[in-house]
């Protein structure tokens, strides 16, 4: 059974407490920009002060009032968001995820079109058209983007595949043979490392599993519940090659985060795991070497290789009391030099295609790029790109329950079932939008 989550009392405590003092981040007369966003860890800190320099650079007089929310992809942060947005208290900026996570702020009017700046910094010429589509509803855009990070890359140990002499896979089969391999071998590593205490990497997982073994074009259809599910072949060849990986993942998996997991895997306690190129920063800052203890290969690169992307974006609130500022701090985040130097610190890349791959001091992310550039980019169901933020929280029970009792039936009714209680196909008529 489909269950819905519950506001927990402390989310309702903080929410309260914003709402009383976010009237005080309006006190004064001097301009401002008043921003919310969630990127509040080390890297991320640091990557959003590269942002705040170069605006303040260009715009002196301008005071940043931040308000930075802990949690990863947002989730606290909307909550706050959407209590503030309601009170009609909205702050002159705030970070949303690209796609279907727009539309829920689109579809309450709680933001306005930027269409002037996208018109004014060209961003039809300068951007992947697909960028567009993530940000475009009523036929205005709504966001701006500024970064991407790539959803399906295969992280390795390197020194565990050189003295197996494996290659790196490239589909989820060769993915079981890497596995059966180093399971024969080396009988005490785990060879397929994955943390699903906060369940969404099961979702990556699977991802690359649906893109193995049905293409871009069954992943883009299946999240957008243009698929029937109980009937659809692909669907059911996915869920069967999900279900061959459950022997090689590592035992425990339930009782850990993916970052818990990232180090043994470089130190080869663990074989691979499938992740976001986020982990790389991970990585390097515990003293981890690329090409030496861990390597990464975008995955899958067949049938058809594509840049499984998650966008960050900003957006124009309805009502900002700065305007001003906001457009200005729009604008800043389309200069493709500020793009560079924020990307570099963020471990995603820019989107702006004046920004060239050779920007990047790592391997992993000037392949990111010239894959950017190259390859099909398709939206990634996580956080809510491309499937409704409701199907979402379903679908990750409906998998991490899989992967403990991994009935193919039982999943395509409950995946059936969870698309139908969620709306996926009219919520997501939007993508499908000439």
């Amino acid at each position: 059974m489909i269950r819905r989550p519950r506001i927990t009392q402390w989310l309702v405590i903080m929410l309260a407490a914003v709402m009383t003092a976010a009237p005080v981040l309006y006190a004064a007369d001097q301009q401002q920009l008043v921003i919310y966003h969630w990127w509040t860890a080390g890297g991320e800190r640091q990557a959003m002060q590269v942002i705040f320099d170069a605006f303040t650079k260009k715009n002196p007089s301008t005071k940043i009032v931040d308000n930075p929310v802990a949690g990863g992809g947002g989730i606290t942060l909307k909550t706050v968001l959407l209590g503030m947005l309601a009170a009609k208290i909205p702050p002159d900026t705030f970070q949303s995820l690209s796609g279907a996570e727009l539309k829920q702020y689109v579809d309450g009017d709680y933001v306005a079109s930027v269409d002037d700046v996208w018109r004014a910094q060209k961003l039809d010429a300068n951007y992947p058209a697909v960028i567009g589509k993530m940000t475009t509803f009523k036929g205005q855009h709504y966001g701006i983007p500024m970064n991407a990070h790539r959803a399906n890359w295969l992280f390795y140990n390197t020194k565990l595949f050189n003295e197996l002499k494996l290659a790196p896979p490239t589909t989820v089969d060769e993915m079981i043979a890497a596995a059966k391999r180093i399971k024969s071998s080396k009988p005490n590593v785990a060879p397929i490392a994955i943390g699903t205490r906060e369940k969404w990497p099961a979702v990556f997982l699977f991802d690359v599993t649906l893109l193995s073994t049905g293409g871009p074009d069954v992943y883009e259809k299946f999240y957008t519940g243009q698929l029937n599910v109980k009937t659809a072949p692909e669907v059911r060849a996915a869920l069967q090659k999900f279900k061959d990986l459950i022997p090689y993942l590592y035992q425990f998996h339930g009782a850990k985060t993916w970052s818990d997991i990232a180090g043994p895997m470089a130190e080869g306690q663990m074989g691979m795991m499938v992740i976001g190129d986020f982990a790389a920063g991970l990585l390097v800052q515990a003293g981890y070497k690329e090409g030496v203890d861990w390597d990464a290969a975008g995955f899958p690169k067949k049938p058809q290789e594509v840049f499984l992307m998650i966008v960050d974006t900003f957006v124009r609130p309805t009502g900002a009391k700065h305007p001003e500022a906001t457009t200005a701090w729009l604008t800043n985040l389309t200069d493709p030099k500020v793009q560079g130097e924020f990307n570099i610190v963020k471990g995603s890349i820019a989107i702006h295609k004046a920004v060239p791959d050779t920007t990047y001091p790592d391997k992993l992310h000037q392949e990111a790029s010239r894959t950017f550039k190259s390859k099909r980019i398709v939206p990634s169901s996580i956080h809510g790109v491309l499937a409704p933020p409701a199907f979402l929280s379903d679908w990750q029970d409906i998998l991490t329950r899989f992967l403990y009792s991994p009935d193919i039936n039982r999943a395509l009714d409950e995946i059936s079932s969870a698309m139908e209680l969620d709306k996926v196909s009219d919520s997501s008529g939007w993508y499908w939008a000439k």
